[in-house]
């Protein structure tokens, strides 16, 4: 069983539907007496679902199956959407992904895969898209138009993709759109190759995801007027209303290090619903994903900050079917694709069964062995870097003249991906105030750059971590307390083929390899969730107490305010350019 973006049907097919509709013929399968929650109607009632060939049939009360599952009490939804994720940032495979989703009710993901294109091109996205085939997830992608994530002379990437590969992706089915424009400052300015590929969007009939951090007023307008039709970074119920009003459509962001729910509730209880979408945008650890769900937790979340449950439901299935044009999904309504989701009551969203396809899913259905994505094992390009060039001109004047000097600190911001620009004076790292020394390694191309900048509110006390897991482009990012272990976690981090690794006075603590892409892991979800768990620790014994991978992972994101750090220095992404470290 696979999981198809619609299912055929000959002629004849289509005549014993139809007296299988009509109660002349029994159904192949007929949930019988559950309480059917319509997306469309906005309400529950009970009823019977008929289940032929794979469609839903019909849904009424008295229908006769060849088999019968009574589910009276019980509550039946659509397959839950995702629609806005990144599969990559689970740190799984596309397969191993979808074992851990679909059994949980989320039977279909709009997949945005510019990670995997920042590092390997459409070769990555191709290869993405057919090990998710193996399985019985929908997965959907969008074209990333932004890879590289922003102009060039910000960073270095791996990738790039042209209006020609755009459009060549434009024209699989499977292909609803093109992904999350962020670079703003191009649209805003109407720089020639972002317009031709929202054009190529446009013409197409497909939808442009936006991505627009913080923007407002008249700069907004100019975005959406280019062609921006959805959201997933407000903060704020005021952002939200006024990106609504603006003709968007918003989708609420709710992950491990994003959680914007709760902020924008209060407008999810009063307005209309109908514009907005809840997404994981794939910010959900390995650990949440397995043990709290991926479209489910969505909706749970969504109940527990006291939105109706029907709405909750409808922003994980017919509002992101219609706002991408899924046309066989998102509704229990005749002649839909029988992806059905078995609850046992509205309010604790807890999954029993998952029907894809008409089938109930099984183990089985998920292959064991792992798909050989391109350049296995072989995508950390990067040359070994030494202590002594993680330290900063100025810094070592500083420590000549024991002076301080004024220098510009990364500061996170807690919940949020966004971050802070502070000043402060200093000579170098000072881990009694938690400041530490961040660096990026090109790692592509060998070039040798390195970016290197202070970030604040790690809480490190000893030791360094470094990842091949960093946005968009995926660079090796090294936080620490000295420049020694720095230098070791990068270095031993490139010998692995990427992933993330934790050295302390001088020797490998722990480590996590990701050798597809530097991104994914080969290995099972259980295995990946225990080397996660081990990092967990020992950034907690070590005095951090929030979630350092994906803090980690976001620092170096050039198109997410305010202050971020590259291969090429430190970015003002306000500006978009970059700015010294010491000022």
């Amino acid at each position: 069983m696979k999981g198809s973006a619609g299912i055929l049907m000959r002629k004849h097919e289509i005549k014993e539907l139809l007296s299988v509709a009509s109660g002349e013929k029994r159904a192949e399968l007929v949930i019988k007496g559950v309480n059917v929650v319509n997306v469309c109607s906005s309400e529950i009632y009970e009823a019977d679902i008929a289940v032929h060939k794979g469609i839903i049939v019909g849904v009424d009360r008295g229908y006769e199956g060849i088999r019968e599952e009574d589910e009276r009490e019980k509550f039946a939804v659509p397959g839950l959407i995702d629609a806005h994720t990144h599969l990559e940032m689970s740190m799984l495979s596309a397969s191993e992904f979808a074992r851990v989703v679909v059994p949980r009710g989320t039977t279909a993901v709009v997949a945005d895969p510019h990670e995997i294109a920042n590092v390997l091109g459409v070769e990555g996205v191709r290869a993405m898209i057919e090990d998710a085939s193996r399985t019985p997830l929908k997965l959907f992608f969008t074209a990333p138009p932004c890879v590289p994530s922003t102009r060039t002379g910000l960073e270095t990437g791996g990738a790039s993709i042209s209006v020609a590969d755009v459009e060549e992706m434009l024209r699989d089915e499977r292909c609803v759109g093109i992904a999350e424009v962020m670079d703003v400052n191009a649209v805003i300015s109407g720089e020639e190759e972002i317009f031709a590929k929202i054009l190529a969007a446009k013409h197409a009939k497909k939808a442009v995801d936006g991505h627009a951090p913080m923007l407002s007023g008249k700069l907004l307008n100019a975005y959406v007027l280019g062609g921006a039709c959805s959201d997933h970074e407000c903060v704020s119920a005021d952002e939200a209303l006024e990106k609504i009003r603006k003709g968007m459509h918003v989708m609420v962001r709710e992950g491990t290090a994003a959680r914007n729910l709760r902020a924008i509730a209060p407008l999810l209880r009063s307005q209309c619903t109908e514009r907005f979408m809840l997404v994981t945008d794939g910010d959900r650890a390995t650990g949440d994903l397995w043990e709290n769900g991926c479209a489910d937790f969505l909706v749970r979340r969504a109940i527990e900050e006291g939105i109706d449950p029907v709405k909750a439901v409808q922003m994980c299935t017919i509002n992101p079917a219609m706002f991408f044009n899924l046309k066989n999904i998102g509704s229990i309504t005749p002649g839909k694709i029988a992806d059905i989701v078995i609850v046992e009551s509205m309010e604790r969203f807890e999954v029993r069964k998952v029907f894809v396809n008409g089938v109930e899913i099984k183990e089985e259905d998920f292959p064991e062995h792992p798909f050989n994505y391109p350049k296995y094992g072989k995508s950390v390009n990067a040359i070994p870097v030494s202590a002594e060039k993680l330290v900063l001109a100025e810094e070592k004047a500083c420590r000549l003249t024991g002076e301080r000097r004024k220098a510009r600190i990364i500061q996170l911001v807690e919940n949020e991906i966004i971050t802070e620009e502070k000043k402060a004076e200093i000579s170098g790292v000072n881990v009694e105030k938690d400041i530490l020394k961040v660096a990026v390694i090109e790692r592509h191309n060998r070039t040798g750059n390195v970016g290197i900048g202070f970030v604040r509110g790690f809480g490190l006390k000893s030791g360094a971590i470094a990842s091949s897991v960093s946005h968009d482009s995926h660079n090796i990012v090294v936080v620490g307390t000295n420049e020694g272990d720095m230098a070791l976690a990068c270095n031993r981090l490139t010998d692995i083929g990427g992933g993330i690794v934790m050295c302390d006075r001088s020797s490998v603590i722990c480590e996590i390899p990701l050798p597809i892409a530097g991104l994914m892991s080969d290995e099972r979800v259980e295995r990946v969730i225990e080397r996660c768990n081990r990092v967990d620790e020992e950034m907690r014994v070590r005095g951090c107490g929030m979630n350092a991978l994906y803090a980690l992972s976001f620092i170096a994101l050039p198109v997410i305010p305010s202050l971020r750090i590259t291969d090429k220095g430190l970015v003002d992404v306000r500006k978009g350019e970059i700015v010294p470290v010491f000022c």
